[in-house]
């Protein structure tokens, strides 16, 4: 009687995962991705999981690396063209979040130091580049750099800091080159230096 109980119940759960394994990474008959979608590494360990619908990315992404360590989560909304990533280093401290508009990122994007999770850049972003103001931080949280992309060149005028927060240096860039008078400071304000980038015509 117990053997057939045992062979009941193997029976039946071998039905149950299988119909579970039916309702992953399906298609409909246009070939849209529908419902929950999983994929893994050669070595066995779940490499993505999240739902689709008629294509798109709905709701909460999740990627791992490969030892099993959250990597990344996306989360779309209703469009599925956009969505907040939070990216994080192995040890589980998050060290970038901003938004990706189809698969691209998009607008503000925050970064942070692995060690201990303090803010190192901010930056703006538009199709995929570098695009607006970035702000670069010492790990005490004093401003170190603040610059200006244009499609990720660098393009107008640019400062530099020193630990203590006093000007350090600044200048112009044009086509992602130094142009015109940079000057240089000493902490307490006094200009040390003046080079002029302007190229002959």
């Amino acid at each position: 009687m117990k053997k057939i109980i045992f062979l009941i119940v193997t029976f039946l759960l071998t039905c149950h995962f299988g119909l579970m394994a039916q309702d992953l990474n399906r298609t409909d008959s246009q070939g849209r991705r529908q419902g929950k979608w999983v994929d893994y590494y050669a070595n066995g360990q779940l490499r993505y999981e999240g739902q689709f619908k008629n294509g798109f990315c709905q709701g909460e992404f999740k990627y791992y690396d490969e030892q099993g360590n959250l990597k990344a989560t996306n989360t779309y909304d209703k469009s599925g063209n956009k969505a907040l990533n939070k990216t994080y280093a192995p040890n589980g401290t998050l060290i970038a979040t901003g938004y990706y508009l189809n698969q691209q990122k998009d607008g503000e994007w925050k970064y942070y130091s692995r060690d201990n999770g303090v803010l190192i850049l901010v930056e703006e972003n538009r199709n995929g580049k570098a695009h607006g103001n970035s702000k670069v931080y010492y790990e005490t949280g004093v401003l170190m750099m603040e610059r200006h992309f244009v499609d990720d060149q660098l393009e107008g005028h640019a400062k530099i800091y020193y630990p203590s927060g006093a000007l350090k240096e600044e200048g112009d860039y044009q086509n992602g080159e130094k142009t015109g008078i940079w000057k240089a400071y000493n902490e307490d304000g006094d200009e040390i230096s003046s080079e002029n980038y302007t190229k002959p015509e």
